[in-house]
């Protein structure tokens, strides 16, 4: 017992080296590859992180509290932030790998650094000295009560230079068309979230809006029980073109086909979550379901024997037709679904059964579906 303890001891030792080794190899071979290098840098888009102290050249000091400080990766902008009492900043600078450079107060900053998506620098920022001059933003709309105009940034007066992150929201009703200045300059002025470029001189920054146009959609399934057609974005009226997530669940007892309608485009008509885009109308869109499991008729079939009898083919024309139209008939074909299945399964054990079922239940239906079918299919 002893030797065999000991055996299992030294086999489990042996089997440990060997997971150390072989752990240490796989470590090597990361390295080499690159593999824990990038994982130490942080996911791809994760924002990197740069901190420090900002201090003038002349006088020699730190910058006042506020002093707005803003980095941009490879000269587009990548976030801002202000001054503590200390002369401290801390930027979440946004955007993939590049160069990241540094303005305070408008003037560029000494120092450059490397955006790497999920690092953390330390970096202390110095400028020759601030500027004298600052000048004023005022937001507008045209026309008014149209939307609003916000300066993000919010740190009014600005020096010659400054990025001003600016937001148009246009009112219910209106649609944002495009940002108008007489001086300065625009990263996109046709986005409703962009930034401006101050002047040397005070400037009106004007969001211009326009009456829009809507549409409604509203969402229908087919059959009416047969499950639920939902805008998921919520948020009808649309303009021409807008993109509309939406999204069919089945009921119990039937199984999504496809949507459709009588204008726009889906993005997959034959997925339960896809798109659609709005056309230049009021439109309805319908996801269309079927009954699952073959006819569905599960008496009428344990009865006959078949799903493919003929008189099958009868109840089932006259329930697509007539009962899956009405709200009522839904329900009733598919409370039908939920109860029949375990009553068929015990007719269809029973020769007896099944002929007791088709000459006094099914047998009579039949016949009053096909004689009134003059009627209905009408």
């Amino acid at each position: 017992m002893i030797r065999q303890t000991s055996g299992n001891d030294l086999r489990r030792r042996r089997a440990g080296r060997l997971a150390g080794a072989f752990g240490l190899l796989l470590a090597l071979a990361l390295m080499a590859g690159g593999v824990l290098p990038a994982l130490a840098s942080g996911p791809p888009g994760w924002p990197s992180v740069f901190y420090g102290t900002v201090s003038t050249v002349t006088p020699a000091g730190p910058v006042p509290e506020g002093t707005l400080v803003q980095a941009f990766v490879d000269g587009e902008f990548g976030g801002d932030d202000n001054t503590d009492t200390q002369g401290n900043y801390f930027l979440k600078v946004e955007g993939p790998g590049g160069t990241v450079t540094f303005t305070v107060a408008g003037v560029a900053a000494n120092e450059t650094a490397v955006c790497v998506p999920g690092d953390t620098t330390y970096l202390d920022l110095t400028i020759p000295a601030l500027p004298t001059t600052a000048y004023n933003i005022t937001m507008a709309v045209a026309p008014t009560g149209t939307g609003t105009a916000t300066d993000v940034t919010n740190a009014s007066p600005y020096a010659e230079g400054v990025a001003v992150s600016i937001k148009a929201v246009p009112a219910t009703g209106y649609r944002f068309v495009n940002w108008a200045a007489p001086a300065g300059s625009f990263s996109n002025a046709n986005a409703e979230m962009t930034t401006f470029t101050m002047p040397a001189e005070d400037v009106t920054v004007t969001a211009n809006f326009e009456e829009g146009v809507f549409y409604t959609l509203t969402m229908a399934a087919s059959p009416l029980m047969a499950g639920t057609a939902t805008d998921v974005t919520d948020a009808s009226p649309y303009e021409e073109g807008e993109f509309v997530s939406i999204q069919a669940v089945d009921a119990s007892g039937y199984q999504f086909v496809r949507w459709t309608a009588t204008a726009g485009a889906f993005s997959n008509a034959n997925a339960a979550v896809t798109g659609f885009q709005m056309p230049g109308a009021d439109v309805t869109v319908t996801a269309n379901f079927e009954v699952t499991g073959g006819s569905g008729c599960f008496i009428a079939t344990a009865a006959y024997g078949s799903p493919t009898a003929e008189q099958i083919d009868v109840l089932r024309e006259f329930r697509d037709a007539v009962l899956l139209e009405s709200t009522a008939g839904s329900q009733f074909v598919a409370l039908y679904y939920k109860l029949s299945p375990p009553v068929a399964d015990f007719i269809s054990g029973s020769s007896f059964l099944r002929s007791f079922v088709k000459v006094l239940l099914v047998d009579p239906a039949v016949w009053m579906v096909e004689s009134t079918g003059g009627i209905w299919r009408k």
